[in-house]
């Protein structure tokens, strides 16, 4: 069995930089924990610093982000969308709900999707799906992972 290693405030490199098994592009983060990871704002938002970044943007090809948001009681991230990527959320723990609207809904419009969200409850959004969540009275811990969609529709 392989040694343990602890994960240093500094991500784990892999040992080799070089191309993955049949050419693909190496691992660039190989562990990290969210404790150690510096928090930001949302992009979208004016917020607190709520986000811990996994992984960013083209360290692992077709990912945009795994991040984690620790989002505190009545805390609501705003009704936004991403026009290029699909997002999937994992509920780590708290309570609250996804709304989702049609792409392209008015801003009066009412949501086409809500879902309870409570520990163990995975969400999917796709590009140009307007959607927002709120925290309940215990917060909510979030785990989630963009995914760059495809060129063609």
């Amino acid at each position: 069995m392989a040694e343990l290693a602890s994960i240093p405030a500094d991500r784990l490199m892999p040992a080799s930089v070089d191309p993955g098994p049949a050419g693909y592009p190496p691992v660039k983060v190989r562990a990290a924990a969210a404790d150690l990871l510096p928090a930001r704002s949302l992009y979208h938002q004016e917020t607190q610093s709520l986000v811990r970044d996994f992984l960013t943007y083209d360290e692992i090809p077709g990912v945009t982000n795994c991040s984690t948001a620790n989002l505190p009681a009545g805390f609501r991230i705003e009704r936004h969308v991403h026009p290029s990527k699909y997002e999937i959320f994992l509920v780590g723990g708290g309570k609250g709900v996804f709304r989702v609207w049609q792409a392209g809904a008015s801003e009066s419009d009412e949501p086409r999707e809500v879902f309870e969200l409570r520990t163990g409850v995975c969400c999917t959004v796709g590009p140009e799906e307007p959607h927002e969540i709120e925290a309940y009275e215990d917060g909510l811990v979030l785990t989630y992972l963009g995914v760059v969609a495809p060129e063609s529709k």
